[in-house]
């Protein structure tokens, strides 16, 4: 099934670019393929080499990445046939009689002593906090594995939930003590005094927006609070006849559900503390509790061994009750898509279910050599983590075809961001505190703008586009000028307006890069050739002597413009696609950045690299933009973050800023003070350079990915662009602003 998911992707991507003829993408791949082997890749008979995936998957013009997981998959598939199987209980077997839906990796993570009662990941996938019987939170790098700093020590007795805020900047822990105790997870120290009022055990939970911790335990109370302050809000909930052990917030926060050991559910509403409809019965015992993503469903699991779902809206159940532990299920937890539910459990295995049908999803996960007393969800939705009596904790690879799809994540963001803004007090602005509000969507390019340039005196806008052709307009009417710039046969994927304006350089997917006239449309002189593969991005040294690109077959290049003619012997070093390049506003300096995680520094005169490459960031690197006074680099990438360099000394400047979301674009604005971001998930951010802190709430409107940022040259409108082919206007400063205009001459609100 998992070779069949791998070939169904390949296929849909084939089908997707056109059905290319075999020799097609033989031709490419550089002829670094047979069209015979691109032929068996694309078939997927059997399970071809990653090399030759990454090879097919650039030449259908798809992203390698996007097969990576699937790749995996159907090669731990295909070890797991070619071992010896070993008997197992009844159970078991009926059990593997279902697709395999996930795959442990890596070791156990060791360290705490005695039982682990708690995990959570961080919200952009990095780190994992657990908490267990000897008192202590650990903090774990995710991808090595390894324990991040000193154990968290402080509470009396032991740790039974861990739970990170939304934006990440506090880890909370509660224990066997009675308190609650807030920690920074960058430096590992607490923050604050401990939150104190409850006895014995304590269950803790954050809601969506961050503004909001509730608390729950021994006592029979359920109490919240402001973590900004560590102040209580309002009075302690009270209702249940015993502890009360779990609590979860609804994504709109306007319910709350505590379950507890008397069986029963109850529902609040945690802005009047007034209890919402009867209690939720038919367990026995303890009972844990979950919300779904978008709120409609309320998971419930409890120590008579059943998994109930009920609608939070009527207090009714849905379905029937999911059975098939042996023994008290302890954890239940949503994947982020929705899509999935998991369970843990006393049996020592963790099981996925489909909520819609109540059916189980695949081979249960068993690898515990005791209880499953904790689970969550990587914020991506492709790690699932355990956490067991046995002293460890497990990280699990779920199968790709359980992965949600872009669009459904898509498409969860946007209600989830409408919930915030419905749940708003009507005394908090609608949009962020900065005030700035989204134009119309006034530039059409379908079916996708990949890059944005605005023209040095700030009249027009380039547009590059997967139709193939640049576009320019006019940023006073938002019309387009001219007819399209046609000649490329390929996605075009980056545009660059010449320091003086009168040349505009493009680059494509059919390895060319082309100079045009923007005052006249048309070309200017032959299409540039040299690369192998895809063009990725193109920039004009700060003096126009110079033209750099960079491509696909892992070189650097550069170009004479006025002749046409490489410039130097191309610079190699990256180990794979070169993403994007930008220069030093003085010239001296040329960075790149790549699909190796790294970011390198060359000598432009002599294509000599300078110094080690940069080497924080842990996946793609996306995007690249020098500070306007040069004493800044900034990268963003695949891993959620933005990073801060001193080109000088190659040396990190300050902590990076955190997007959750693969970064695809990054802009300086032209005095320096602040930087946005576009991303996966379909936002725009801006943040402030001095400080590192995000300047408002993040600005939506696209529908997709936001591929591309530009500023105007005044620096008081940017422009962004993505999968939705639309390019956007947006004001960089606060309306009302000393000048009572904010908008750039002549660049008025648009439709």
């Amino acid at each position: 099934m998992a070779l069949a998911a791998l070939r169904d992707q390949l296929g849909h991507a084939h089908l997707y670019s056109g059905a290319p003829s075999f020799r097609e993408i033989e031709r490419r791949t550089g002829k670094a393929l047979s069209h015979t082997t691109a032929r068996a890749v694309v078939r997927c008979e059997k399970l071809p080499r990653w090399g030759q995936v990454e090879l097919v998957a650039e030449a259908l013009e798809a992203d390698p990445e996007d097969f990576k997981p699937l790749w995996v998959t159907a090669r731990a598939a295909a070890l797991a046939r070619s071992s010896p199987s070993r008997p197992d209980s009844d159970s078991a077997r009926t059990h593997r009689q279902l697709p395999a839906s996930a795959q442990q990796v890596g070791e156990p993570l060791t360290g705490h002593q005695g039982f682990v009662y708690a995990v959570a990941f961080h919200p952009d996938g990095r780190l994992l906090a657990t908490g267990g019987y000897d008192g202590t939170a650990r903090l774990w790098d995710r991808r090595t594995g390894r324990q991040v700093g000193d154990a968290l020590t402080g509470h009396a007795a032991g740790i039974g939930v861990v739970a990170f805020h939304p934006d990440g900047h506090l880890l909370a822990t509660a224990g066997d003590d009675g308190t609650v105790r807030l920690w920074d997870p960058g430096t590992g120290q607490p923050v604050g005094a401990p939150l104190t009022g409850h006895h014995g055990f304590v269950t803790v939970a954050f809601h969506l927006d961050g503004h909001l911790l509730a608390t729950a335990g021994d006592d029979g109370t359920v109490r919240l609070w402001d973590p900004g302050t560590g102040q209580p809000v309002g009075t302690p909930l009270t209702g249940h006849q015993g502890r009360v052990g779990a609590i979860a917030l609804h994504p709109d926060r306007h319910l709350l559900a505590a379950g507890g050991d008397d069986g029963t559910v109850q529902l609040w509403n945690p802005s009047t503390g007034q209890q919402v409809g009867a209690p939720l019965a038919g367990h026995h015992g303890f009972v844990t509790v979950a919300f779904h993503p978008d709120g409609h469903l309320l998971a419930t699991a409890g120590s008579d061994g059943t998994i109930r779902l009920w609608d939070p809206a009527t207090g009714q159940p849905v379905g029937d009750p999911l059975t098939g532990h042996q023994g008290r299920v302890f954890a239940v937890a949503f994947h982020p898509g929705g899509h999935l539910l998991a369970t843990a459990g006393e049996d020592g295995t963790a099981r996925l279910w489909d909520p819609g049908t109540g059916q189980p999803v695949g081979d249960l996960l068993a690898g515990h050599a005791a209880g499953v007393g904790a689970l969550a969800f990587h914020p991506d939705g492709h790690l699932l983590a355990t956490a067991g009596d046995d002293g460890t904790v497990r990280l699990w690879a779920l199968a790709a075809e359980l992965w949600p799809s872009r669009e459904f994540l898509y498409e969860r963001i946007r209600r989830l961001q409408d919930h915030l803004e419905r749940s708003r007090p009507r005394n908090q602005l609608a949009a962020n505190p900065q005030g700035i509000q989204r134009l119309p969507a006034l530039l059409q390019h379908p079916p996708s703008v990949r890059a944005l340039a605005v023209h040095p005196g700030g009249h027009l806008l380039a547009t590059a586009g997967d139709d193939g052709t640049a576009r320019l307009w006019d940023l006073s009417t938002g019309r387009q000028v001219g007819v399209p710039l046609t000649g490329h046969q390929g996605h075009v994927r980056a545009v660059a307006f010449h320091p003086r304006g009168h040349l505009l350089a493009t680059t494509s997917d059919d390895s060319t890069v082309r100079l045009w006239d923007p005052s006249t449309g048309r070309q200017v002189g032959e299409p540039l050739t040299g690369h192998t593969g895809r063009v990725y991005a193109v920039a004009f040294h700060p003096d126009g002597h110079l033209l750099a690109t960079t491509g696909a077959d892992s070189t650097v290049r550069l170009w004479n413009p006025a002749t046409g003619q490489q410039a130097l012997q191309p610079f190699t070093g990256h180990t794979g696609r070169v993403r994007g390049v930008a220069f030093h506003p003085d010239g001296h300096l040329l960075a790149t950045i790549g699909s190796d995680g790294t970011v390198r520094l060359w000598n432009p005169d002599t294509g000599e690299q300078t110094g080690e490459p940069l080497t924080s960031h842990w996946l793609a690197v996306y995007a690249i933009a020098f500070h306007p006074g040069g004493r800044l680099l900034a990268t963003g990438g695949a891993d959620g973050t933005v990073r801060m360099w001193n080109p000088d000394t190659g040396e990190q400047a300050g902590e990076p800023l955190t997007a959750y979301h693969p970064v695809n674009g990054v802009a300086f604005h032209p005095d320096g003070h602040l930087i946005a971001t576009t991303g996966e998930d379909g936002t725009v951010r801006l943040w402030n350079v001095a400080t590192g802190q995000p300047i408002g709430g993040p600005l939506t409107g696209h529908r997709g990915r936001v591929l591309a940022v530009a500023f105007h040259p005044d620096g008081r409108l940017f422009a962004t662009a993505g999968d939705d082919g639309t390019v956007r206007l947006w004001p960089s400063e606060t309306q009302g602003s000393a000048s009572g205009n904010p908008w750039p001459t002549g660049s008025q609100p648009l439709g």
